[in-house]
């Protein structure tokens, strides 16, 4: 036996019915966002959409339309770790958490001039969507074949148990230690 460890990029999205309070829902929020985002942009003739940082930083948007973002952001964070702990405790010896990003508070990867921009924006700055860096150990037999299969099956593993907690997963980056 030996130990194979693995660094995952992962972008998870909860159901919004996970995080979402009577006041404050995530896609309602985004999209209260994106559209408060886009009408500055075009307003002072940039050609890129801001983190959400930058509009909080200058005042752009209410206060306490980021303030409640934040918040859904909080929780969003705190519900998919837990999620993936619990979800991948059974399968790897250890689960290790490098990053945790709330997708909202990021830099988009979005132009203005981009077909369907605003709709992309308003998933971008929804609060649901949240960017994972794990570092995954796994146990493996010594007659296992190499450093790629490990990774295909850390991948395999990550689809296979958080398909079910969350509307969507996606590993965005893969690299075997």
């Amino acid at each position: 036996m030996h130990v194979d460890k693995v660094l995952l990029g992962v972008l998870v999205q909860l159901p919004e019915k996970s995080i979402s309070d009577s006041l404050a829902s995530p896609s309602r929020i985004g999209a209260e966002i994106a559209a408060r985002v886009d009408d500055y942009v075009r307003e002072n003739n940039l050609g890129y959409y801001p983190a959400l940082t930058y509009f909080r930083d200058n005042g752009a948007i209410e206060p306490e339309l980021i303030h409640t973002a934040e918040q859904l952001a909080w929780r969003a964070s705190k519900h998919a770790r837990e999620l993936v702990q619990t979800g991948l405790r059974p399968i790897f010896s250890t689960v290790r958490f490098r990053s945790v990003q709330p997708q909202a508070f990021m830099m988009p990867a979005i132009r203005p001039g981009q077909p369907g921009a605003l709709k992309k924006l308003c998933q971008h700055y929804s609060p649901d969507t949240i960017r994972l860096e794990l570092l995954l150990t796994l146990l493996r037999k010594d007659n296992d074949n190499g450093e790629r299969s490990t990774e295909l099956y850390a991948r395999k593993m990550i689809y296979r148990w958080l398909r079910e907690p969350f509307e969507m997963v996606e590993v965005t980056s893969s690299s075997a230690l």
